[in-house]
């Protein structure tokens, strides 16, 4: 954990992480409140309101006596909301900071094609 954002977003991060490297799949039962906060040592709370979040997002569903499980859309959604965070945070700094630099986007384009995995 760190102190950079709330716990409870860390939480929801962790697990989104999991479902989107396939941890936890469609239908599976994810890590009980109880467990996180144990195992994260956070009050209880904390792990109630990031599962309540996530299942408000759409990401997680409540199955009756069983605990919460994925949902179909979830991976879709996380990715999406992922990449619309990563154009944000990401892309549009570098840009701006590029503007300031007098750096072209041919020169980024080539800056990454250098320094990509392909």
């Amino acid at each position: 954990m760190n102190n950079e954002k709330p716990i409870f977003i860390q939480i929801m991060e962790m697990i989104e992480d999991d479902i989107i490297t396939d941890v936890y799949k469609t239908d599976d039962i994810i890590i009980s409140t109880t467990q996180i906060s144990k195992l994260l040592s956070v009050n209880p709370t904390t792990a109630v309101k990031s599962i309540s979040m996530l299942t408000d997002a759409g990401i997680l569903y409540k199955k009756r006596g069983i605990g919460m499980c994925v949902t179909v859309e979830a991976k879709s959604k996380i990715l999406q909301k992922r990449k619309e965070e990563f154009y944000t945070n990401t892309i549009s700094s570098m840009l701006s900071d590029a503007r300031k630099l007098g750096i072209s986007k041919e020169d980024i384009i080539n800056m990454i094609k250098e320094n990509g995995d392909d």
